[in-house]
């Protein structure tokens, strides 16, 4: 079955038409909808949105793994993904922050953990 072409033309006549305001007739039948093609679902874990900040070195850093990632072959890693990464290997040690009192603490601790 042929489906019917419908243009901008057609539909809303061309601009000097418009600005007159001459009508014309409307087509005979209106197109039928396009029925929408339904996305395979994958199954994914529930997501939320976190602000993260960061200092203009901390940034810079992320941003040098990303483009050291397109550069050398593969695809510019997003930053949002190198953080995702990052807290997903942290998951699987046992870090330890039980009394951490400063950042500074923080940071010797979680150093002393990728060794």
């Amino acid at each position: 079955m042929k489906r019917a072409k419908i243009t901008e033309e057609l539909a809303y006549g061309t601009a000097l038409d418009r600005l007159t305001g001459v009508d014309h007739p409307a087509p005979a039948k209106p197109p039928e909808p396009a029925q929408p093609v339904p996305k395979p679902e994958t199954p994914r874990s529930a997501m939320i949105k976190l602000s993260v900040f960061l200092n203009r070195e901390e940034d810079a850093y992320l941003e040098n793994l990303a483009s050291t990632a397109k550069f050398s072959g593969g695809k510019k890693l997003s930053k949002t993904k190198l953080i995702e990464a990052m807290v997903r290997a942290f998951r699987q040690t046992n870090l330890d922050v039980r009394g951490v009192r400063d950042d500074r603490e923080l940071l010797n601790r979680v150093t002393a953990q990728m060794r």
